[in-house]
């Protein structure tokens, strides 16, 4: 990032103002010039609108014979990538930090803003915008040509009009948005890209499996309801299933888990030495 601007000749230059729009220019520079995190990027899109349209392509009859059940829920069928894309973009989040602390370019960072806090939000503001942005357009894009794909077979179809179907579509890109977020906080906690990888699937695959065996039948569906995962599933179904949050609480569950580890990341990030 630069941190000189030019001055007229035979004047010494001039310091740039650290604003937050210097800042985000140059955690997109960072974030973009990185070819792993542009391949993730796009692999997590990629996976998203690949696995919706094969499966819409199955529902639809397009491939083998429409199950029995096809037609119940044909946006839910097109959003069917949400989990698979939602492993891939949690590691955009983690690379999105952890990178510089392997490289030491952390501490170039840190020299040209003494005040630490601007980077983090300048990095919150970077990931969501580039995630929610390019998966936004994937969940659309894979919405209307799954339909297209279910319509095939002369199965019923959705609409972004009918009751909670764009709730669903902009649930998806803003839940896989949160996972990068979850992956960007818990890099920042860590500093290891293989120790934040580990945690982020731990919370999202392993702790409801966990929950589940271990959990005594009573007490199951009222506790798994608050994980990350099913709380994102509230928003991101056209029709939540009765055991669990609705929609706007599942919603602010989810938040939760994402604003939480955020605080952490920002204190130790203040705190901690590069």
């Amino acid at each position: 990032m630069s941190t000189q601007a030019t001055a007229p000749a035979g004047l010494p230059a001039a310091p740039d103002r650290i604003t937050l729009h210097n800042l985000m220019r140059s955690e997109w520079t960072k974030l973009r010039s990185v070819r792993s995190n542009m391949v993730t990027l796009a692999a997590a899109a990629g996976a998203l609108l690949f696995i919706g349209l094969i499966f819409s392509a199955m529902v639809g009859g397009v491939v083998g014979n429409p199950p029995a059940d096809a037609g119940d829920d044909p946006a839910g069928v097109a959003l069917a990538g949400v989990q698979v894309a939602q492993l891939i973009i949690g590691v955009l989040g983690v690379l999105a930090i952890t990178s510089e602390y392997s490289t030491g370019t952390i501490r170039t960072t840190l020299t040209a803003v003494p005040s630490r806090l601007p980077v983090v939000w300048a990095k919150v503001a970077v990931v969501t915008i580039a995630t929610f942005s390019v998966l936004g357009i994937s969940a659309f894009v894979t919405f209307f040509a799954g339909q297209v794909l279910i319509g095939s077979g002369d199965v019923d179809t959705a609409a972004l009009g009918d009751p909670g179907v764009l709730r669903a579509v902009l649930g998806a890109a803003a839940f896989l948005t949160g996972t990068a977020l979850l992956g960007l906080a818990l890099g920042g906690l860590l500093r290891s890209t293989a120790g934040a990888i580990s945690t982020l699937f731990g919370i999202i695959f392993v702790l409801p499996g966990l929950g589940f065996i271990l959990l005594p039948e009573s007490l199951r569906d009222d506790l798994l309801q608050y994980l990350p995962t099913t709380a994102g599933s509230s928003f991101t179904s056209v029709a939540p299933d009765s055991s669990q949050l609705s929609p706007t609480m599942g919603a602010a569950v989810f938040a939760a888990w994402i604003l939480v580890p955020l605080l952490g990341a920002a204190l130790a990030f203040v705190r901690r030495p590069a």
